[in-house]
């Protein structure tokens, strides 16, 4: 029998596992890479398919979620090799409203994904004890000012807001301007922060303005409202225009994010805004986000709702990918509903249906708590609570 020369044989060896090595690695690298050999519809024909991966995160974690109603994973996870196209995502965990959505899946492409789960059974708690009126929350969503006829020191109150402290026991309001013999502070019409959360106008009970210096607790008679808030929308608007100027968005859409119909997100990348469509009135989210989220718009409508049906009060919800809509006149019928909803429009889930004095509703900056205006007595006092959503 003819036998290769041992040299021959060692190269031929030393070939043949190189060239397996490299097949493994490139089977490797192409499983990782999210291809998958696949048949046809008549089952002839094999072909190496490009797939995509889903990222799902929870809030609270320690949810399942399924994909098709397949149960795939649990939160926080990656789910590989999942075949582009539409799919619908269900995110489920025990004490939670179920979280749902049809997702888009592209070849070599995570879709990630955060469900904000809110709890079937939600704790109310309250936040003041001494009576609040007319809330007012800071430019950065930390604090609150409010208003309280409290028997011992009525005037203008201050409560933090911020992670870590937002209880009546391990928050500590305090009255910032008490009432004096000649002017009651505490029965003001309204309360606006400065932008730099140093000073507070104040609307009186007759009409009159006064500016107060939180730090200085220096009141001034304020002839000029308006003047006031003109300047500080110049510097707020200052910055927004040097942002905008950066961004290749339509004229129509530059004059609307430097103006008050814009309501913009905790980080600066989105704002909200009003489009009427014939009857219509449109709610869109524009996002600024460079690069944008797998699946998400640059310009995308939320809803819609006839011009004539009460419209919802909106705020951002702190991850800058929800809103907080507060339904019905708590004003006029003391009652509301809450919602929370995704800026594309899906997953409006309810927070509170019940007693509500007033349709302003504030996020804690954690995204764990809303705070409302409510009261529980006959007495009619209102205090501010807090609703956990986890």
């Amino acid at each position: 029998m003819f036998k290769l020369p041992k040299p021959n044989r060692d190269l031929i060896q030393v070939v043949s596992t190189g060239l397996v090595l490299v097949a493994l690695s490139t089977v490797i690298f192409l499983y990782a890479g999210g291809y998958r050999i696949k048949r046809d519809e008549n089952g002839k024909t094999v072909k190496i398919a490009s797939t995509g991966m889903v990222s799902v995160k929870s809030i609270p974690e320690g949810a399942n979620v399924y994909i098709n109603g397949v149960l795939a994973t649990a939160t926080n996870n990656t789910i590989p090799a999942v075949e582009p196209g539409k799919h619908l995502l269900k995110v489920v965990k025990n004490g939670y409203s179920p979280w749902s959505k049809e997702i888009q899946v592209f070849p070599e492409l995570a879709t990630d994904i955060t469900a904000i789960l809110i709890s079937q059974t939600p704790r109310l708690e309250p936040l003041t004890n001494t009576g609040a009126k007319n809330p007012s929350v800071s430019p950065t969503q930390s604090k609150l000012a409010f208003l309280s006829e409290d028997s011992e020191n009525p005037g203008i109150w201050v409560v933090s807001i911020s992670d870590g402290t937002l209880s009546l026991f391990r928050s500590t309001p305090a009255v910032v301007l008490k009432d004096t013999l000649y002017i009651k502070y505490s029965k003001s019409k309204a309360l606006e922060w400065s932008p730099d959360e140093k000073s507070l106008l104040i609307e009186l009970e007759n009409g009159d303005y006064q500016l107060f210096g939180l730090t200085e607790k220096t009141v001034q008679r304020t002839l000029a409202p308006e003047d006031l808030r003109q300047k500080w929308a110049v510097d707020v608007l200052k910055k927004r225009k040097d942002f905008i100027e950066k961004l290749d968005i339509p004229q129509e859409l530059r004059e609307i994010a430097v103006s008050t119909d814009a309501v913009w997100a905790p980080d600066q990348k989105k704002f909200m805004y009003k489009k009427a469509a014939g009857t219509q009135l449109e709610y869109r989210v524009y996002n600024s986000e460079k690069p944008l989220p797998i699946g998400e718009q640059v310009d995308a409508p939320v809803f819609s709702l006839d011009k004539s049906t009460p419209q919802p009060k909106i705020v951002w919800y702190s991850d800058s990918f929800h809103l907080v809509l507060t339904e019905g006149s708590p004003e006029v019928d003391q009652r509301g509903v809450i919602y929370i909803m995704r800026i594309d429009g899906t997953n409006k889930t309810e927070i509170y249906n019940n007693t509500l004095k007033s349709s302003s509703v504030f996020v804690a900056p954690g995204g764990d708590k809303i705070i409302i205006l409510t009261s529980f007595r006959s007495s009619g006092q209102t205090d501010l609570y807090t609703v956990g959503l986890r």
